[in-house]
C-alpha cells in the first residue's frame, strides 16, 4: 500500500484538482491518505507582487514516509529553487524547461492543465482544510459545485456547429504594487480578448456566443465586447454551454499561463482554438491535433472557420481531447502519473 501524507498551508482553488485526485485514489484503495493542515503566513513583501502569496498554491506530499513530491500550481513560470533542491520531484503547472536551472532539470516535471474541481462525496479532509484556512466557513453547499462527475463529457459528432468564448477582462490597476510590466501584460490580454470577441461576433453572428463578464472594469472599458446576457455566466449555466458548443476559444492567461478554461475544454471533449501555448504539457498534446493555434485575432477567426466547416476534423479533435482527459487530466490519472514518477527507481 502506498502511503501519502499531504502537508498543506491553504485550501487554494488552484490546488482543488490536486486534492481531489489524491482523495479519489484514497477512496479506490490505491493509496492510504493522511493530511496535516499547517496555518502559516507565507506572504513575502521581498518578492515581486505576483509571487508574494505564491506558496498558497503549493503543496508538499510525502510518499511512503520518505519520498517528497512538491506540487506548484501557481500561474507563473517561476519555481521555488530552494524547495526544488530539497524535494525528490517538483511538479510545475506552468512548466517551461528552458527556465528551469540545469541543476534542477532532472527533478522538475510538467504537472499539466488545471481547473477547479472537487469530489462529489463528502470529504472529511476538505472539511478539515476549510475549518483550518477559511474563517467562518460553513457546511452549506454552493448552488453549483464543479465535480469530476459534472465536469466532463464524451465527444459526439451530432452537435450543431457553434463557437463559445466567455472570458474576463483584468483590471491592470487593481493593485497599487503591480509593476508596469505586469500592468502592460493585463492590458495586452484584455485587448486580444476584446478583438477576438468582436471579430468572432462579426463573422459568425448567432453561431457565436461570448464576450466579457460584466465586471465594473469591463463595463467601463470594453462595452462593445461584453457578454450580451450576463445571466448565462454562472458556473452551472456555463457548464451546460460547454456541452452544447463543439468549438471553444482560449487565450493566454496571466503570467503567460495556459487558461483554466483550456482544461475544462479538454475535459468536455471540445474542439479547441487557442492562442499559442507558452508552457509544456505532459503527454502528446500538440497544435493541429488537440487544438488549432493562433497568434492574433484574425488567425483565431480563420481557425474557427476551419473547425466549423470540417466535421471530421472537429470530431477527430474532440476524440483526441477526451482520450487526453482520461489519460492525463482526470484528477486520479493526473495524480497517479506523478506518483509513478516519484516512485520510479525509489521504491
Amino acid at each position: 500500500m502506498i502511503t501519502c501524507n499531504i502537508v498543506c498551508h491553504s485550501n487554494s482553488l488552484h490546488l482543488s484538482q490536486i486534492f481531489t485526485g489524491f482523495t479519489s485514489l484514497h477512496r479506490t484503495g490505491e493509496i492510504r491518505l493522511t493530511q496535516e493542515c499547517k496555518k502559516q503566513n507565507h506572504f513575502d513583501l521581498r518578492k515581486p507582487q505576483h509571487l508574494r502569496d505564491a506558496k498558497d498554491t503549493h503543496l508538499l506530499v510525502t510518499v511512503n514516509h520518505r519520498i517528497k513530491l512538491y506540487y506548484d500550481c501557481h500561474d507563473s513560470y517561476e519555481i521555488d529553487e530552494a524547495i526544488a533542491s530539497e524535494v525528490d520531484c517538483y511538479f510545475k503547472r506552468s512548466y517551461q524547461p528552458s527556465r528551469v536551472p540545469d541543476s534542477l532539470k532532472a527533478k522538475v516535471f510538467s504537472l499539466g492543465l488545471n481547473y477547479p474541481l472537487y469530489s462529489a462525496e463528502s470529504d472529511t479532509l476538505e472539511q478539515e482544510r476549510r475549518s483550518a484556512f477559511e474563517q467562518g466557513w460553513s457546511n452549506a453547499e454552493p448552488l453549483f459545485r464543479p465535480m469530476v462527475e459534472n465536469m466532463h463529457s464524451a465527444p459526439t459528432s451530432l452537435q450543431d456547429p457553434g463557437v463559445l468564448f466567455i472570458t474576463r477582462a483584468w483590471d491592470p490597476a487593481d493593485n497599487p504594487d503591480r509593476s508596469d510590466e505586469k500592468m502592460a501584460e493585463r492590458i495586452q490580454i484584455n485587448e486580444t480578448r476584446a478583438r477576438c470577441v468582436e471579430l468572432l461576433r462579426q463573422e459568425f453572428g448567432d453561431f457565436f456566443l461570448g464576450g466579457f463578464l460584466h465586471t465594473d472594469y469591463a463595463v467601463r472599458n470594453y462595452g462593445q465586447a461584453l457578454l450580451q446576457d450576463n445571466g448565462i455566466s454562472p458556473k452551472a449555466n456555463y457548464t451546460g454551454l460547454l456541452k452544447r458548443y463543439p468549438v471553444c476559444v482560449a487565450t493566454t492567461g496571466l503570467h503567460e499561463s495556459i487558461a483554466w478554461k483550456m482544461g475544462e475544454y479538454v475535459a468536455f471533449a471540445r474542439a479547441i482554438v487557442s492562442e499559442r501555448l507558452n508552457f509544456q504539457l505532459p503527454g502528446d498534446f500538440t497544435a493541429g491535433e488537440n487544438y488549432l493555434e493562433f497568434d492574433e485575432p484574425k488567425q483565431c477567426v480563420a481557425a474557427v472557420h476551419k473547425l466549423l466547416s470540417d466535421a471530421g476534423l472537429r470530431y477527430g479533435m474532440m476524440k483526441r481531447n477526451y482520450k487526453y482527459y482520461l489519460t492525463y487530466l482526470r484528477p486520479d490519472a493526473l495524480i497517479r502519473r506523478t506518483l509513478d514518477i516519484g516512485l520510479s527507481g525509489r521504491s
